[in-house]
């Protein structure tokens, strides 16, 4: 709000001389605006959405702050009709239903209300608009001035010497407060006269018909000629031919379009000031709610003023009368919202520090095997000598008047302190265009560099920070297609700089302005971003590092992602873009980049963006980078993640990078030869099929398909589907057996997936000047910690089936160099032996004893050398599926026995080894009690729902409560080892490239003069990782191929 606006609302009134002011919140009018205002993305960190309550409590701590009044209240509708609904029967009839995301954050926005202390006035019959006219009349008689806040126009009706009304116009920060000169100025009338020129005009938004042809100018004129709708039709016979005619068409229906436009001034309600005096509000029992919320930017603009003791209820009673829910009134049940899922019963931040009660200790991760990743300390960067040519006199200041903002900040910044790092006085971006309907704060500062003279002296500002955030802007998000077409720095919190250096002509035909070239600015950037010794901070630093590696940069000194910081924090959340980081610990709304770009078929490039827009965007994105590293870095020291972070999540970035740029080399002779193999029988079943049903059609179809299965051949039908039954894997597995048809369709169904995934699949994504393809490998997406990859998904490469098993052909070697397979061997087992240390396993272990038999001996009581390869394969189910958490009713769906016997097996299974029982009931325990279970080098699965669960997802997340521990202490001693051969390779100098991991393996490109080397090696790093090996032996199976599918056993 401006200081005129301000100053609106502080004027002196003729409403007594006491000065007091009451705040009405227009409760539903705010929800909506701040819904539509802010992004649906926004989310705590458990997923659920806040973006109404956070805009919602925003709005009201700034009109609290610009209104500062003595008394507030706070109106909500009802969903039962009100008298306009008897009226007009399809009064608001045309509204479409909330959508379920908005609906489902009403009760948390009833819950802050509570928590702040202010009463709720709603009734039955009426509108809140009604209730808002209302007090605002009891208001005036008691002396107050009334300030009204809204999200719309309709309440300017009320507006007189002692109400005005604040209207939030975009977003959540711009209002306009309305009192009579501003409404004259809108409409040309007096505020009492609006309901007459609705009468006119009508409401669409309400779906109040006014009179046809009746346009605002025309009502404005008529009203402020005649004074009122009566008015105007007692002089019809004044008025032009073409509007006499329109009036008296629709006489009745403009007479009762006021009468539903005209807000109700009484109500039967009772406006109580001892329940909205605003001392009585609840500071504690609004932080409680924000730290739930994690509206940790929210708390510093909390009032300073209130207690603790007051309680608002919502009684009933109180409601239905039409009374305030005040203060210790009796609070029904469906309320009491801290008692229900509403307030999530997470495990506070002191037992989060204290040691796991679980049987997992945490053990520090063993340091990298060097310290490139280490160029100095995070919050304290040292400064390095320059090899970069002194910078030319170019004066020095501060930058901050340069200020160029595009992204929204939600709260006014501290101010900052005066920062030792050098800054540049160039010229600034000039005057930019609006990225977002709101603008409130300027929050970064952004420089364009377009001069030699400029990049000198940022390359040597860059030196000296010894540390800075970067980022960069390209073509595409695909890192093998992307091309550059900016690159963003940042040094100190509000400034940054931008390099524009791809930028082309805009869809408006204006041409970009002069740009350095692109191999100039790489030379003159590439020795600071190759010193290992000066710190980058940046998020999802992989792909920009990936994408600089094809310009021929390697940036060294990564120190701090700020995506993996996050992961580490919440991996189980999905949401760790930087903007919903952004949003979450800074409190910063940031522009979506569909904003820039569009989305779907019809977005653009980047490079198309306006230099401009592009520079306040990508400008904004590293100083929050630069920001996020702080707070992050101090989360992670506190849950106890950081040695975690710098040892083993931030080396093996760039081990992972290099996996990546590498590649693996595809056959694409074999690949279409075998595709063409595929067909052939895929024509086969497919004539299959359509013998055994006696006629041709779409067999990808689901409608079609369904119709066949259940409405032709009578087979049993499986769930329904919002569009039909469903005819998915599982329903169609259930169904063999009772007709031919569906072995075939099975088998086509394997065929059709192999053709189109693997084998289309892998040749569209191969480059086809290299012959090789680069998967992406995700480091921050399983809640577990593993690895995950995507185009392609060498993950779910099959291998349950030969023909599946056939597909590792495709992944060659180059000539001269061979494939070398390294697999752990039964490592969650020795994991599981290592973490419980049950004597039974350890000793199998260390005597090279097959587990499963051993496991199967004990399960069938029968001597080792008796155990049958059913009864082994039958244990190894067994083992897998306690170490899965999986249930007897699980384990008997997985191998057909009864719930009885797959009880009874899991029970012979604890009794012969109990110290796996007592790990489970540990686990579990931990999990309900600290809200977290950890691996044992410290990676935590924060599980905070699990208490609030209930059913099958609360025991999903059981199941993964008890996995996490072995799966994600198996990720990690794979991470060491890939960091640990990844350098021994580049000290020894060998040729040999790690090109895959997939689950339990890696994978190698070894030149075939370095493959005993290698092959040693390898092992030997695998094998020796003391945190597991002093208890459990680790063993990794080595295979040698030209391919994957040919490799045989090496040792």
């Amino acid at each position: 709000m401006s200081e005129s606006e301000i100053a609106k609302t502080r004027e002196p009134s003729q409403c007594g001389e006491s000065g007091k002011k009451l705040l009405l919140v227009d409760g539903h009018a705010l929800i909506h605006r701040a819904f539509h205002a802010l992004p649906e993305m926004l989310t705590t960190s458990s997923g659920e959405a806040v973006n109404a309550v956070f805009g919602f409590a925003s709005m009201l701590l700034k009109a609290l702050a610009d209104v500062r009044p003595a008394y507030v209240a706070v109106t909500f509708d009802r969903s039962a009709p009100t008298f306009r609904h008897e009226a007009l029967s399809t009064y608001k009839a045309q509204r479409p239903p909330l959508p379920p995301v908005m609906r489902s954050q009403f009760e948390r926005i009833r819950e802050l209300v509570h928590a702040f202390n202010f009463p709720v006035y709603e009734l039955d019959g009426f509108e809140a608009d009604d209730l808002l006219g209302t007090l605002a009349r009891q208001a005036t008689a008691q002396g107050l001035q009334t300030i009204i806040l809204t999200g719309d126009m309709d309440t300017l009706q009320l507006v007189d010497d002692c109400v005005r009304v604040m209207v939030a116009k975009r977003g959540i920060s711009e209002v306009t407060v309305y009192d009579r000169a501003a409404v004259r100025a809108r409409y040309g009338i007096e505020p009492a006269q609006l309901p007459d020129f609705k009468g006119l005009v009508g409401d669409p938004s309400d779906n109040i018909p006014g009179v046809p042809g009746i346009g605002e100018k025309t009502a404005s004129r008529l009203i402020a000629t005649y004074g009122s709708l009566e008015g105007v039709l007692e002089h019809l016979a004044e008025l032009k031919p073409k509007e006499q005619k329109a009036l008296s068409a629709a006489r009745e229906q403009a007479l009762q379009s006021k009468y539903l436009a005209t807000i109700v001034r009484d109500a039967p309600v009772q406006l109580d000031l001892a329940a909205c005096d605003i001392a009585r509000f609840n500071r504690e029992k609004t932080l409680a709610l924000f730290r739930t919320l994690e509206f940790h930017s929210l708390v510093d603009r909390l009032p300073g003023l209130g207690g603790t003791s007051g309680t608002t209820g919502t009684g009933d009673q109180a409601q239905a009368s039409g009374q305030a829910v005040a203060p210790g009134s009796p609070q029904p049940e469906h309320v009491s919202r801290e008692q229900s899922a509403g307030v999530q019963a997470e495990a506070t931040s002191e037992e989060m520090e204290t040691a796991p009660l679980g049987l997992v200790p945490i053990l520090e991760p063993p340091p990298p095997p060097t310290q490139l990743n280490k160029p100095g300390a995070v919050s304290a960067p040292t400064k390095q000598a320059s090899s970069t040519p002194e910078p030319p006199d170019v004066p020095v200041a501060q930058i901050r008047e340069h200020a160029q903002v595009e992204q929204l900040a939600l709260f006014e910044l501290p101010a900052q302190g005066e920062a030792e790092v050098r800054h540049l006085r160039l010229p600034a971006i000039g005057e930019s265009l609006p990225l977002l309907e709101t603008v409130s704060e300027k929050t970064t500062s952004t420089l364009l560099i377009t001069s030699e003279e400029a990049l000198t002296v940022l390359v040597h500002s860059l030196r000296q920070a010894g540390a800075f955030a970067f980022d960069v802007e390209t073509s595409s998000e695909d890192q093998w297609r992307a091309e550059l077409v900016g690159l963003a720095f940042s040094m100190a919190p509000g400034e940054a700089y931008y390099i524009p250096v791809g930028h082309q002509r805009t869809l408006d035909a204006e041409e970009p302005p002069a740009q350095l070239p692109l191999p100039l600015v790489l030379e003159r950037l590439r020795p600071v971003l190759e010193d290992e010794q000066i710190g980058k901070y940046m998020h999802n630093a992989k792909y920009d590092l990936v994408v600089m590696a094809r310009y021929g940069v390697r940036i060294r000194g990564l120190t701090f992602d700020t995506l993996l910081a996050a992961y580490l924090l919440d991996p189980g959340r999905r949401g760790l873009g930087l903007k919903e980081q952004v949003f979450q610990r800074l409190g910063y709304v940031m522009t979506p980049i569909a904003q820039l770009i569009g989305s779907g078929s019809k977005a653009i490039s980047m490079a198309q963006v306006p230099v401009a827009r592009a520079a306040d965007y990508a400008g904004a994105d590293a100083d929050m980078t630069l920001r996020l590293v702080e707070p992050l870095r101090r989360d992670l020291q506190r849950h106890g993640l950081w040695k975690l972070f710098e040892r083993i999540e931030m080396p093996l970035v760039n081990v992972l990078v290099q996996m990546e740029l590498h590649g693996v080399a595809l056959d694409a002779d074999f690949l279409r030869d075998f595709g063409e193999r595929l067909n052939e029988q895929i024509r086969v079943l497919e004539q299959k099929i359509y013998d055994s049903v006696g006629h041709r059609f779409n067999i990808n179809s689901t409608r079609q398909l369904a119709e066949v299965l259940f409405g032709e051949l009578k087979l049993p039908v499986g769930r329904k589907t919002r569009t039909g039954y469903s005819v998915s894997a599982e329903v169609i597995e259930g169904l063999k057996g009772l007709h031919p048809v569906v072995d075939a369709l099975l088998e086509y169904r394997q065929l059709t997936k192999l053709k189109s995934t693997y084998v289309d699949g892998l040749l569209a994504l191969m480059d086809p000047v290299s012959g090789r393809v680069h998967t992406s490998f995700n480091q921050a997406v399983t809640s577990s910690g593993r690895l995950s990859s995507s185009n392609p998904n060498l993950q779910n490469i099959p291998v349950r089936t030969d023909l599946g098993r056939q597909i590792r052909r495709a992944f060659i070697a180059d000539p001269s160099y061979v494939l070398l397979t390294a697999d752990y061997s039964q490592i969650e087992l020795r994991i599981l032996a290592r973490i419980t240390g049950e004597k039974r396993l350890i000793e199998a272990f260390q005597r090279g004893e097959d587990i499963h038999t051993i496991t199967a001996s004990s399960l069938f009581h029968v001597p080792v050398e008796q155990v049958t390869p059913e009864q082994r394969r039958l244990a190894k189910t067994v083992v897998y599926a306690i170490l899965y958490g999986q249930s007897a009713f699980g384990l008997a769906q997985v191998t057909g026995m009864s719930n009885a016997q797959a009880s009874e097996f899991i029970r012979r299974y604890h009794e012969t080894f109990p110290e796996v029982r007592r790990y489970v009931d540990a686990t579990l325990n931990q999990a309900y009690k600290q809200g977290y279970v950890n691996t044992l080098f410290g990676r935590k699965r924060f599980l905070p729902d699990l208490r609030t669960l209930s059913g099958p997802e609360r025991q999903a997340l059981e199941r993964e409560a008890i996995n996490m521990p072995i799966q994600g202490t198996n990720a990690d001693v794979i991470k060491i080892a890939m960091i640990r051969i990844h350098h021994a390779f580049e000290e020894k100098g060998l040729k040999a490239r790690m090109i895959l991991q997939v689950h339990d393996e890696l994978v190698f490109e070894v030149p075939v003069e370095e493959l005993e080397t290698t092959r040693r090696l390898v092992r030997t790093i695998m094998e020796d990782i003391p945190e597991i090996t002093e208890k459990v032996p680790l063993r990794v199976e080595t295979k040698v191929g030209r391919n994957w599918y040919e490799a045989a056993p090496a040792d």
